[in-house]
């Protein structure tokens, strides 16, 4: 390596103009990508107790028409929770056992539950039945997520699959 009679080094040592761009863009770009998934994190909370209730139900649905069982989904609208039951036949008489453990919504608030034939309800323990021959009480529930938007589920009878309707802001 040469060097100056002043003490220097004639090799340049750094990084160049395009090095620094390509790296300050690149955080750029990475911070744009990362930034809404950071603040939108009260929405994905919602979002992912909305699919483990459709998901509960579909789970509920196929089990009930492998296992010839009757099966029960239990909403408790003032604790904000749900526990789904195995109704089995044992000499004839119907024991009640625990499917999956209670499931808490936190952060979405159970507003009204509407089952055809049964009416509408806003209080109290309301039982959705998930029948063995492979059909379920039609259902819609509305819940409110954390920002107060309304969101609606819908469970189809004869599929047990779940529709997440659009966000609407009034109850009916």
């Amino acid at each position: 390596m040469p060097i100056l009679a002043t003490g220097t080094s004639t090799e340049q040592a750094g990084f160049t103009l395009i090095e620094l761009v390509v790296v300050v863009s690149l955080l750029a770009l990475f911070s744009v990508i990362s930034l809404p998934l950071l603040l939108d994190r009260g929405e994905g909370d919602s979002r992912r107790e909305l699919r483990r209730l459709a998901g509960t139900v579909k789970q509920l649905y196929n089990e009930a028409t492998l296992t010839r069982d009757e099966h029960l989904l239990s909403f408790d609208l003032e604790r904000n929770s749900m526990v789904a039951f195995r109704l089995q036949r044992n000499d004839g008489q119907v024991e009640k056992r625990p499917f999956r453990k209670e499931i808490s919504l936190q952060s979405l608030d159970l507003k009204q539950i509407d089952i055809a034939g049964k009416g509408s309800f806003r209080t109290g323990q309301v039982e959705v039945k998930i029948f063995p021959l492979g059909w379920m009480e039609q259902t819609r529930i509305s819940l409110v997520d954390g920002t107060g938007v309304v969101k609606e589920v819908v469970f189809s009878p004869l599929t047990g699959s779940t529709k997440i309707a659009d966000e609407r802001k009034t109850l009916r």
